[in-house]
């Protein structure tokens, strides 16, 4: 059985507090699909120390491609003419002359945000590829370096997360490719490759706007709070959200809830982002104004 809370005064930092509290002893929301944005492989020319600076300094130029959305990353003067090291956690390198390196998530949003740069967030609709494409290990390959999560449709798997579907028809020795997500349509033509840059661009343009080059607190009131684990579950997955930065409590007033949050980027791409998989739906805001609008309507 469940039980209902149906009015809590509005209570400050105790309140922050005891959600806080609440929230730490029920288990954690299951993660999404998504993509480490901040792991890149490159290939190696040699063993040496320069053979080595040249892979990390290409390994920056791929992650800055990955973690922005934008092919024109890798030409940015600030990020060429960075220092690889200082952004670097982890690295190893393999027998076939790979090297794998793992960059700082935080430091790399600082470096993007110098060069002007947006930041794609790690929540990622799964891209299904519907295409006669005989290499699928160099698709495959791009979309890894464009940080784009591909499924073929032969083997796509039921998900709560909005998928986006990439469909090309050969035409004339290349194919005639379609994209489609969230109701919207882009077309090209090309190889695959060209196919895989399409859907990519098309996602970094909806998903890595020009509003995550800086942050924002917002204020948002969100329905839905019936229990106590509406509350802690709420918190919870907002504070998975890569884009989130901190969320803090400032009042209740029945089932509706209004937190402080800073995010990188601002109110509508969090919109976007929660509508991956649905557990934030939009409220009444826009379509009522006043008091007792809400921003989003809880849906776990």
């Amino acid at each position: 059985m469940r039980t209902f809370i149906r009015t809590v005064r509005p209570g400050g930092h105790a309140l922050a507090t005891a959600l806080a509290c609440i929230a730490a002893c029920i288990a954690p929301v299951a993660a999404r699909a998504e993509i480490p944005p901040y792991e890149v492989t490159v290939p190696l020319k040699g063993a040496t120390p320069e053979d080595r600076a040249a892979g990390m300094a290409e390994a920056l130029r791929a992650v800055a491609v990955k973690a922005s959305g934008r092919r024109e990353a890798a030409n940015s003067p600030a990020i060429s003419g960075a220092n690889p090291t200082r952004y670097v956690q982890r690295y190893s390198t393999t027998a076939d002359k790979l090297l794998k390196v793992g960059f700082d998530g935080r430091a790399i949003e600082q470096l993007l945000q110098q060069a002007g740069l947006p930041l794609w967030p790690a929540e990622r609709p799964v891209t299904v590829i519907d295409a006669p494409v005989t290499d699928r290990a160099a698709v495959e390959s791009v979309a890894q370096w464009r940080g784009l999560p591909v499924e073929w449709v032969a083997g796509a798997t039921p998900s709560s997360a909005r998928r986006a579907v990439l469909v090309g028809v050969p035409s004339g020795g290349e194919f005639a490719w379609t994209f489609t997500h969230d109701g919207r349509t882009t077309e090209a033509r090309g190889s695959a490759e060209t196919g895989v840059n399409l859907a990519a661009d098309t996602l970094a343009a909806r998903y890595a706007p020009a509003s995550t080059r800086s942050s924002s607190n917002l204020t948002i009131r969100v329905d839905g709070m019936d229990d106590l684990a509406d509350y802690s579950g709420l918190l919870a997955y907002l504070r998975e959200l890569s884009l989130v930065r901190g969320v803090e409590v400032e009042s209740l007033d029945g089932t509706v809830i209004t937190l402080r949050v800073a995010v990188r980027g601002d109110r509508e791409l969090l919109g976007r982002i929660a509508a991956l998989d649905g557990r934030l739906q939009p409220g009444s805001r826009g379509a009522e104004d006043g008091p007792a609008a809400v921003d989003f309507v809880y849906a776990p």
